[in-house]
């Protein structure tokens, strides 16, 4: 075991290497390359969207608007035809980057939130290349006594096959360091979160869930055709509350689906074989699982600490997108998704989503709202918060 100065002395000098590396970029490779190049830069999933990826990515969200899969309904809308929804990003490429982490035991490694910025549409066909900029290394929190936190960045910027800068992304990933105090409480008093069922919901609850759910699927949230011009939003507005849930194994194969995340068999295993150090036991069959079986299997996240199953990070943002896009309108266009994942969402819970207008002001020649957003647990518990910035038709407008 290794002794306090040590742990604070590995820790430091992680930092220190992995700034060094600031502004370098990586390579950005096909994520399904079986060759043994270096794959700290990212992975590209899809480079081209299909009219099929954004119909599934659509349905991924449970959202029923026709402007993504209705060409009669899109083609008499401002883009003309099938567009693809806001964080449809997260099909092209990978906001969960893989890099080096601190020589000291038992680090946890969270998805931190993925800041989105959108400059132009993004159409059927279109096609991406990928440019990784390294960020570094930040530190959120330091004590000498408990854990330290670090927050690794990344900026990933798609251009698109009219040599056009069509998206931004800054990546963020948190590293939570426990330090030896707490590992050491941690073996005394067993894993941090106790093993727990899925909850069981009231008749009433239910109720109020499934008719927020078919609000959503028949449009009462949506604004759709009708502009929401810029000249009718006040500061203080709220935005419909979306529930969505209890989310469960359904809901996560349809995200993977969408963006197309699988391996199977022998590549499966190629990937594994790399990390059987971190590896998981399946506790019935006796052999290694994936890690990313957290997001889909309640005994493997157990396994792994956690109480339950964990919801995909980059769903929960992508339902948040999918709520300010009802409110916006066809003619809204979602400029800036800021997002940070505070809290874990389990599979079982309920997640809510709402937000409130807090800022409206013209830039150049575009009228934009600000609007704080955040998605709720069904006990209030915020798990993630995000910062829109979205642009609307304004009858001034030239």
């Amino acid at each position: 075991m290794i002794k306090d100065r040590e742990w604070q002395s590995r820790i430091d000098a992680f930092i220190k290497e992995e700034n060094k590396k600031s502004g370098k970029v990586l390579p950005v490779y096909r994520i399904y390359c079986q060759d043994d190049n270096n794959r700290l830069g990212g992975g590209l999933y899809n480079e081209t969207i299909t009219i099929d990826t954004i119909g599934r990515f659509a349905r991924a969200l449970g959202d029923s608007n026709p402007l993504y899969s209705d060409p009669n309904y899109a083609k008499k809308t401002r883009w003309r035809g099938i567009v693809a929804p806001p964080l449809i990003e997260s099909c092209v490429v990978s906001t969960f980057v893989k890099g080096k982490y601190p020589s000291v035991p038992g680090i946890k490694v969270f998805d931190a939130g993925t800041r989105w910025e959108r400059f132009v549409p993004m159409f059927p066909n279109d096609t991406f290349r990928a440019e990784n900029k390294y960020l570094g290394i930040k530190e959120l929190s330091k004590n000498k006594n408990e854990s330290r936190i670090l927050l690794r960045q990344h900026e990933v910027t798609l251009t698109n096959n009219r040599n056009e800068r069509a998206a931004a992304l800054t990546v963020r990933t948190i590293m939570k360091c426990p330090s030896l105090n707490v590992l050491e409480r941690f073996r005394n008093q067993g894993t941090q979160n106790t093993p727990a069922k899925r909850p069981h919901y009231s008749k009433e609850m239910l109720e109020k869930l499934y008719f927020n759910l078919d609000g959503q699927f028949d449009g009462r949230f949506r604004r759709g055709g009708v502009p929401r011009y810029w000249e009718d939003v006040e500061v203080g507005q709220s935005l419909p509350e979306e529930w969505v849930g209890p989310y469960d194994e359904a809901d996560g194969r349809s995200l993977m689906a969408a963006i197309g995340v699988s391996n199977a068999f022998a590549t499966k295993w190629g990937s594994l074989r790399k990390w059987r150090a971190h590896g998981i036991i399946d506790p019935e069959t006796g052999a290694y699982r994936d890690p990313i079986d957290r997001h889909a299997s309640d005994v493997i996240a157990q396994n792994q600490g956690s109480k339950r199953a964990i919801a995909y990070g980059v769903h929960n943002q992508a339902l948040i997108a999918k709520t300010v896009s009802d409110w916006m309108g066809d003619d809204g266009a979602l400029k800036v998704l800021d997002c940070q994942c505070r809290k874990i969402l389990y599979y079982g819970d309920l997640s809510i989503q709402s937000g409130v207008v807090t800022k409206k002001y013209k830039e150049g020649k575009e009228y934009l709202v600000k609007i704080k957003m955040q998605a709720a647990r069904q006990d209030g518990e915020v798990h993630t918060q995000a910062d829109a910035i979205v642009s609307l038709p304004s009858r001034n407008a030239k």
